[in-house]
């Protein structure tokens, strides 16, 4: 399946960095959504199992190893989360502002995750069920939180590895963006590690499983999904990373593969879209302090100037002074070479005039082998001429002979006696040739024709 990747408005570039089992999968693409790299670094093993993280010594160093490919970044990446690193909860909640959703959750934190609040970092969105079409005094709201001190851990060693993080997000979320087929209708999201069952869009039920390794797990996500909508047909079955088949011919549910193992981190980096849903694990300290690392300060502009100024007229100073030196130079080295650059001129020609003289005699000597009686370039253009098919010449001999005139000796290779008799044939009527002798041959091992030809060339030519 190829991935369509819907465009965005901003001239950055934008970069999402997936951490699955096996490989750490990055992802830069342009504003236009082109893609500009992908690479992948394989993670020690023990590093990460069944999505979570074990070692994050192993994750640094596979950092850094990533870091040495892609050099420096000048926009900061999208980090998504192991599946088994995040937790994801919908509820249903009156209809609030998101500010008030996020109040909500914050006070009774324990009534919807495994975490001691201080813990622990979140974020909400609203998202869209077959339900919510119905108007209704409530609104769908899906959580999505992950221990702190993780977080922060993750957040430290990628800064340390030049990859400074712009989000951090649950994979299981980010990475519907780049898959264009559950953007309308109800559909299934199926990989190693999750569930996903998605409405336009909206994951509105995630399933995480240790090893989906056949397909109970995903019919009883199907019959599950069944039961809370009852109006709302899956209509299509979306596969990653998955080694089985299904067969659903009888079934009508369209069955889609994703064979492309960077889905994960495209999602990631579809985040910059403004229209995306968006999620962001950062604890808030960490945000601000980013912010306050980018942000305007008119002292700070200030020093930066003034110290960039000194340094540009110190290097304008010395490079000025550098020039000047070099020319001087280059002046006294020209006048000190130049006696010894026309010795090496003539030098130069004394040996092209005795080069070309010694062209000029060969020249002479072809001239004259073209002009003597010797007729070469005919006699060969007549053979050329009259060879027939299955007909190879091997040598040719010219001799003259004071008595017989010029001799031509062509040994040769038939493929039968007919094509040369009918080679002989053409040459007795060439009037070049006073006589054209039968020639000798005989068959060789092969089941060719080895013959011996003689030729008289005519004395007027």
């Amino acid at each position: 399946m190829a991935l369509r990747l819907q465009k965005n408005t901003s001239l950055m570039n934008y970069a999402g960095l997936a951490i699955h089992d096996d490989y750490l999968r990055f992802i830069e693409m342009d504003s236009e959504d082109n893609i500009l790299r992908q690479e992948e670094v394989p993670l020690e093993e023990g590093c990460v199992v069944n999505g979570k993280i074990e070692d994050l010594e192993l994750i640094g160093k596979a950092l850094n190893e990533l870091h040495k490919v892609i050099g420096r970044l000048h926009d900061p990446v999208i980090i998504g989360m192991p599946y088994a690193e995040t937790v994801v909860r919908l509820t249903t909640l009156p209809n609030m502002s998101i500010e008030d959703v996020r109040g909500t959750i914050d006070l009774n934190f324990d009534d919807y995750f495994p975490y001691e609040r201080a813990e622990a970092v979140f974020d909400v969105i609203r998202v869209l069920t077959p339900a919510d079409v119905i108007e209704r005094e409530e609104i769908t709201v899906l959580a999505a939180a992950a221990k702190k001190d993780l977080v922060e851990k993750l957040l430290g060693i990628a800064r340390k590895a030049g990859l400074p993080a712009g989000a951090v997000e649950p994979m299981n979320f980010a990475m519907l963006r780049a898959v264009p087929e559950t953007s309308e209708g109800m559909s299934m999201f199926a990989s190693p590690h999750n569930i996903v069952a998605v409405y336009n869009g909206n994951g509105i039920y995630y399933r995480m499983t240790d090893n989906t390794k056949g397909t109970q797990d995903i019919v009883n996500t199907m019959q599950f999904m069944s039961t809370q909508y009852r109006h709302d047909r899956i209509g299509r079955l979306i596969l990653a990373g998955l080694n089985f088949q299904i067969n659903a011919a009888d079934s009508g549910i369209e069955i889609i593969n994703v064979n492309d193992p960077f889905y994960a981190a495209k999602g990631l980096a579809l985040r910059n879209d403004p229209n995306a849903r968006k999620l962001d694990l950062r604890p808030q300290a960490y945000v601000e302090l980013e912010r306050r690392r980018y942000s305007f300060n008119p002292n700070r502009l200030l020093f930066w100037g003034l110290l960039v100024g000194f340094v540009m007229l110190s290097i304008g100073t010395i490079s000025f002074a550098w020039m000047r030196i070099r020319e001087i130079d280059f002046a006294l080295e020209e006048k000190r070479l130049s006696n010894s650059d026309l010795l090496a001129r003539r030098a130069e020609l004394a040996k092209s005039n005795a080069e070309l003289e010694v062209k000029r005699k060969n020249t002479e000597k072809i001239l004259n082998f073209l002009k003597g009686d010797i007729p070469v370039l005919e006699v060969m253009s007549a053979l050329e001429a009259n060879a027939t098919v299955g007909v190879k010449f091997d040598t040719a001999d010219f001799q003259r002979n004071s008595l017989a005139g010029v001799i031509i000796t062509i040994d040769g290779k038939a493929s039968s006696e007919k094509a040369i008799i009918s080679m002989t044939e053409g040459l007795k009527q060439n009037p070049l040739f006073a006589d054209v002798r039968l020639p000798v041959s005989q068959k060789a091992a092969t089941g060719q024709i080895i013959f011996k030809l003689v030729l008289k060339a005519r004395e007027v030519i």
